[in-house]
């Protein structure tokens, strides 16, 4: 017996669970879309039919051809079985980092299940996860009528790169209905779900966002005069570390200190302080500052985390601002594999090509 026999014959024995009647339609549309799946690689008869009862009592959600399983009505045998059939997995796992990965994995991501159609083209809001360091979300793309699987659409991440013109997205974030200044980027779904963007936000350093609340997206296509609008509840994932050191350092007229070091399964953040002389503005700092530690008269350090084995962390991206007298820095990272005993701030700069690590700079910072 083979594995997809095997699952069957296991979730045969799970209790069907009466269902919502708009649940039951959005699985028959999703099932509808695995049939080609299905009969390719499993053939056609009684063994479809098993699947048609197992996915509509499993309630999952259908999101651009991508089957996205909500928590609340599966069991979590039943959940990771599913999770074994092409186009069941999440977009989190198919293409995220490590900590979007684990989200996926252990169940930190909720499933928004939201679609808004404007002029033919349909955006579907799926996994949302917040950890306190980073919002993330998935968008997926689909035409009137199919999975905009044709043309220039077959990429919607590509197309975006290619041309900042009609494909080019913005969004702005409410958080409970106010406007939260903080950058945003987005990555591609890979070649499983190509129509689909991993966007991110809510990483800015300073922003003082709560635990839970309501978060409002309004996404703009340079092409498309009206927004598209979603609306959902988020709370943080309560897993977290947020470590507040007090230390700082001198060095080049550069008075640097770590604001804060938070530390979750999904994401690992820095937000790092630099200050000038007492009484200067930012202005002041950056022309007080050696040419070699910036680009373009804007202070241009780096930052590399390490572990107390000197594992270093791989960097998700990094921002930074300026106000009155400091400048601050926030750099994202893929998780620990575990809670370290300690980490390392590294900072550096880039010359000739190379790392050139300023030690006179560096934290230790004490985890556990």
């Amino acid at each position: 017996m083979n594995g997809l026999d095997e699952m069957m014959k296991q979730l045969k024995e799970d209790r069907a669970q009466e269902l919502p009647r708009s649940i039951r339609v959005r699985m028959d549309e999703a099932y509808d879309r695995l049939d080609d799946v299905v009969q390719e690689k499993q053939g056609t008869g009684e063994r479809k039919s098993l699947l048609r009862r197992i996915t509509v009592i499993c309630a999952g959600t259908a999101a651009a051809g991508l089957i996205l399983i909500g928590s609340g009505f599966v069991s979590p045998v039943m959940a990771q079985a599913l999770k074994q059939i092409p186009f069941l997995e999440s977009v989190f796992k198919l293409a995220g980092d490590k900590g979007l990965q684990k989200a996926s994995e252990a169940g930190y991501a909720i499933d928004a299940n939201q679609s808004v159609t404007h002029n033919g083209v349909t955006l579907h809001l799926s996994e949302v996860v917040y950890d306190g360091s980073r919002l993330n979300f998935v968008l997926t793309r689909e035409l009137a009528g199919g999975s905009g699987s044709q043309g220039s659409l077959d990429n919607w991440y590509e197309e975006i790169v290619r041309s900042r013109g009609a494909g080019h997205i913005s969004i702005d974030f409410y958080v409970n209905d106010t406007l939260i200044n903080t950058s945003m980027g987005y990555g591609s779904g890979g070649d499983k779900a190509p129509n689909s963007l991993l966007v991110h936000g809510l990483d800015s350093p300073g922003l003082n966002i709560p635990d839970q609340f309501e978060l409002k997206l309004v996404i703009h296509f340079l092409n498309d005069s009206v927004p598209y609008e979603f609306n959902v509840p988020v709370q943080k994932t309560n897993d977290s570390i947020v470590l507040t050191p007090d230390e700082s350092k001198v060095f080049d007229h550069i008075h640097m200190k770590v604001a804060k070091l938070a530390i979750s399964p999904v994401t690992t953040r820095l937000e790092m302080e630099i200050k000038g002389e007492l009484g200067q503005d930012i202005k002041e700092i950056a022309e007080s500052i050696q040419d070699q530690y910036k680009v373009s008269d804007f202070i241009d350090i780096s930052y590399d985390l390490a572990d107390e084995k000197g594992r270093l962390q791989k960097n998700l991206g990094a921002n930074g601002s300026g106000e009155g007298d400091h400048y601050l820095f926030s750099s994202s990272y893929e998780p620990f594999e575990s809670i370290p005993e300690s980490v390392t701030v590294k900072p550096y700069i880039y010359r000739n090509g190379e790392k050139q690590y300023i030690s006179e700079l560096e934290f230790r910072i004490p985890v556990k």
